[in-house]
């Protein structure tokens, strides 16, 4: 549950949808995907059937999905969501209402901008999609070229243009900065021209590169052009500084929102909200007091589907839940990602929410990670808050590590 609201249970859920279809894998992504352009209407009805099924075995194996009284938030990621069509969309958004009730608030979908013919957009609107997240990256060639992306600047532009004219409550786009060879003067750029289209939410993120991907291969070969170690952080603030400026406030350490525009799905991982995945790969959350257990405490159960599409597949038409992983999560765990999670958010910990939880303050369980973030000037606490400081912001990965588990 979260903190933020009470000791009370929650009665309310999100979904995430997992769609593994992409027209290509990037080279730095590590996510369960799969290169297959245009999907057969065949392949596609399968897919959907299968979400389903995966839908059904949920609710009839878990106790805490019984009774729900409503559905917050649906989220379709991947993947590229929008590789499916509007009508697959409908058929699951329709199942979900039928199972919980909807409909949900807030209804998400993961675009690639080549996937943004108005027609269809508007189609996926009138399927129940409230809120597009349009895959940008960048608006300069070269940069795309070099983050193996299949769309050029003008393509990414003008399918932005078009999502942003059909109307949805929210609109947002991701940007990556500190790509190979990326400047600053391009990064704000693309900055200022997606504040200038008047977009409502922005999710920014540094280029990691993750093990296993062609981009860390290319690492380890010297082929691959990473910028200087100190750049990161000062694009991160040249870009915070620019869209503050602009009324897109940080509301997550990637998360920016104009005023009543914040993703609602997203927040429910960084409070601890329950959310249910679908599909391979899909991580689901119920919290510990659907079962039994005290705020945050013993019973918070996480468990995540089968990563590749095949097994998943295979698993859900035999009758059974496809899991990688499904593990009621120990209470030091619940108070290590209380503050991991608590800490990304500009709001941090709150000193009373985690007594009321926990039973003690933070300072009982960790006294030696806290002490050091404060003397490293990391993490101060205003107004009964533990909050990263301008500092920690830059440096949130050495807080993190700290809440990472022994």
């Amino acid at each position: 549950m979260s903190l933020e609201t009470s000791t009370a249970v929650t009665s309310d859920l999100g979904i995430y949808v997992h769609t593994p279809f992409c027209d290509r894998v990037c080279p730095y992504c590590d996510f369960a995907v799969e290169a297959a352009g245009v999907l057969d209407p065949d392949t596609e009805r399968r897919f959907v059937d299968d979400l389903l099924a995966d839908l059904a075995l949920a609710r009839n194996e878990l106790a805490a999905l019984r009774g729900r009284r409503s559905l917050a938030t649906v989220y379709f990621g991947g993947g590229t969501p929008s590789r499916l069509g509007a009508g697959s969309i409908a058929r699951v958004l329709e199942a979900l209402y039928a199972a919980f009730a909807g409909p949900a608030r807030e209804v998400t979908l993961e675009l690639n901008p080549v996937d943004a013919e108005l027609a269809r957009v508007l189609d996926f609107r009138a399927a129940g999609v409230t809120r597009l997240s349009v895959g940008l990256q960048s608006l300069h060639d070269l940069t795309l070229k070099r983050l193996g992306r299949a769309h050029t600047g003008a393509e990414a532009l003008g399918g932005l243009q078009r999502c942003l004219a059909a109307g949805f409550a929210s609109l947002s786009v991701d940007l990556i900065y500190a790509a190979p060879g990326q400047s600053e003067a391009e990064l704000l750029a693309d900055v200022d021209r997606v504040i200038d289209l008047g977009v409502d939410h922005v999710s920014a993120y540094a280029l990691t590169i993750e093990p296993g991907t062609p981009f860390a291969a290319a690492r380890a070969a010297g082929r691959l052009d990473l910028p200087p170690e100190d750049l990161p952080r000062r694009l991160s603030r040249l870009l915070r500084a620019r869209l503050a400026a602009a009324g897109l406030a940080a509301y997550e350490i990637s998360s920016f929102a104009r005023s009543g525009h914040r993703s609602q799905h997203n927040q429910r991982y960084w409070l601890r909200q329950d959310v249910l995945g679908l599909g391979p790969s899909a991580a689901s959350f119920l919290s510990g007091g659907l079962g039994g257990g005290r705020g945050g405490g013993p019973g918070d159960h996480r468990f995540q589907n089968a990563r590749e599409r095949g097994p998943w597949q295979t698993a859900v038409r035999a009758g059974r839940r496809a899991l990688l992983e499904d593990a009621q999560l120990p209470l030091e765990e619940c108070r290590r990602e209380t503050l991991a999670l608590g800490f990304r958010r500009p709001e941090g910990v709150s000193r009373a929410a985690y007594l009321r939880a926990f039973g003690a303050p933070p300072e009982a369980h960790f006294a030696a990670e806290l002490r050091e973030l404060v003397e490293l000037e990391l993490v101060a606490e205003r107004a009964g808050r533990l909050r990263l400081t301008e500092r920690g912001i830059l440096f949130a990965d050495e807080v993190f590590l700290r809440f990472a588990g022994r």
